[in-house]
C-alpha cells in the first residue's frame, strides 16, 4: 500500500473505504476484493441480464418495439437528441418495457430469511413461533399466475394504469431489505 490513494482527483469507493476511519482488517485486500465482487455483481451484472432480457423480447416482438418507438418520438426523442431522465421516468410503455425486462430478469432470487424475534406471527390459521426464520424466493411472485397472468410473456402494458401491481415488483426486494440501488 502506497498513500498514492490519498491524492485523487475522482474518488472511489475503494479510496472512500481506505480514507475512511474504519479499522484496519475493514481496509484489507480481501475487504477490497468483497467490495469489488459486490459492485460488479450488483451493479453491472444484474442490470445488463435485465437489459438483455428486455431487449431480447421488443427486439422479438414487433408490435413491442414499435409502441416504444412511437412513445420515444412523441416525446422528442431522436437519435441526436435523446431525452432526459425524468422525462423518460414519465413514459407509460418504456416504464412498462422496464419493468418487464427486470421481472423476467429476476434480480435476486436468494432467499432474504427474516426473524419476528419478540412475537408470534399469525399467517392465515397458522401461528409461526418467534425467532422462526421466514422466506420465500422473489421468482414466486414474480412468476405468479395469479398476479401476472401469462407470467412467462414480456407485456409491457400489465403496467400501464395498473398501480396496484408496483407492490408486486419485489426483483430487488422490498421495505427495510430493498437493495439500495433501486433507483
Amino acid at each position: 500500500m502506497n498513500d498514492a490513494y490519498k491524492h485523487v482527483d475522482h474518488p472511489t469507493i475503494f479510496h472512500e473505504l481506505l480514507n475512511s476511519d474504519l479499522p484496519p482488517a475493514e481496509k484489507s485486500d480481501a475487504r477490497l476484493g468483497d467490495e469489488a465482487q459486490l459492485i460488479i455483481a450488483a451493479g453491472l451484472v444484474t442490470p445488463s441480464w435485465a437489459l438483455t432480457v428486455a431487449s431480447f423480447h421488443i427486439s422479438k416482438t414487433p408490435e413491442i418495439l414499435q409502441n416504444l418507438r412511437k412513445e420515444l418520438a412523441a416525446a422528442g426523442s431522436t437519435s441526436t437528441k435523446p431525452l432526459d431522465w425524468h422525462k423518460l421516468e414519465q413514459l407509460p410503455y418504456l416504464n412498462g418495457c422496464v419493468h418487464e425486462g427486470i421481472r423476467l430478469a429476476h434480480g435476486i432470487v436468494t432467499r432474504d430469511p427474516r426473524l419476528a424475534p419478540d412475537t408470534a406471527i399469525k399467517y392465515g390459521e397458522m401461528v409461526i413461533p418467534p425467532n422462526t426464520p421466514v422466506s420465500m424466493t422473489n421468482v414466486d411472485i414474480l412468476m405468479n399466475e395469479s398476479i401476472f397472468p401469462n407470467a412467462k410473456e414480456f407485456i409491457p402494458e400489465r403496467w400501464i394504469n395498473n398501480p396496484g401491481l408496483e407492490q408486486y415488483f419485489v426483483p430487488f426486494g422490498k421495505g427495510s431489505r430493498a437493495c439500495v440501488g433501486i433507483k
